[in-house]
């Protein structure tokens, strides 16, 4: 079977990976905070387990571009209002908060910072994990997820242009261009990573290698990007679905039947499964 073709280096855990973190912006400080404790009164008597933590979210709006703005670049935080990445992120973060010995909200906003950014460190735009591909590798690195071997699984190379050829799109790209030729370093190296992934057709014969709480991440044949959709699995009734934040449904949703999802949309061309360690 092909395989992921970098060795993964195990890392202290996250929470312990980052000692000071730059001041967060918030939409509204005091909102967000009060979702963090109606969690911790959530987690009381919870089993810990990741799919814990995304379930808290069910029917929380979508938003996309919450983390976009031409300021300076500072770990974003809204525990109201998610995208895709959004949300996978702060699930893992909070999960991982619950695990280690500090269920504080600023080792919570540690921690999402070391997942979000490019060995946990701010150090500009470009610093942040803009494509799913960068993001997987980077926290593999960091010992935080892994990439289980999976039936039916092929050569996946990343082929990202998307955001350097659409500067304008984005508010910190357009007011900097050359901010805009590293982005296009960034992708260069991006497209040097090499994935498995399962065809889209294949993934109904191997749910059963799925695990609750893999990270789904949906390969596109959209021009420039890798993964355009990402959500967590979960098993109800024998089948694998998907637990993610829709912009259909515009919040927060499950579970659509995985391999049905997918059918149903043309550009989707399959997954790389991501596992938590």
């Amino acid at each position: 079977m092909k395989r992921f073709i970098f060795f993964v280096l195990g890392f202290a855990f996250c929470s312990t990976l980052i000692g000071n973190i730059q001041s967060p912006i918030f939409n509204n400080q005091s909102d967000d905070i009060a979702v963090f404790n109606r969690f911790l009164q959530y987690s009381q008597n919870s089993d810990g387990s990741l799919i814990h933590a995304a379930r808290f979210f069910m029917d929380t709006p979508y938003v996309g571009g919450t983390l976009e703005g031409d300021d300076e670049e500072r770990l974003r935080v809204n525990l109201r209002e998610l995208d895709c990445v959004t949300f996978v992120e702060t699930a893992l973060a909070l999960h991982l908060m619950l695990k280690s010995d500090r269920r504080t909200f600023d080792n919570y906003c540690s921690i999402l910072q070391n997942i979000r950014y490019r060995n946990g460190v701010i150090d500009g735009y470009k610093s942040r994990l803009h494509y799913f591909s960068d993001w997987i590798y980077d926290n593999c690195i960091n010992g935080i997820v892994s990439l289980p071997d999976m039936p039916n699984c092929i050569n996946f190379k990343p082929d990202v242009s998307y955001m350097s050829t659409r500067c304008d799109a984005y508010p910190a790209l357009k007011a900097d261009p050359e901010l805009c030729k590293q982005m296009e370093e960034i992708e260069k190296r991006v497209n040097e990573l090499n994935f498995c992934y399962v065809p889209k057709e294949n993934v109904k014969n191997m749910e059963a290698s799925i695990k609750d709480g893999d990270i789904i991440a949906i390969t596109t044949r959209t021009s420039g990007l890798d993964i355009t959709h990402v959500g967590f699995a979960v098993s109800i009734n024998g089948r694998i679905c998907l637990l993610h934040a829709s912009s259909d449904a515009k919040k927060v949703v499950g579970y659509e039947i995985l391999h049905d999802y997918l059918a149903q949309r043309r550009n989707h061309s399959g997954i790389i499964v991501v596992r938590i360690k």
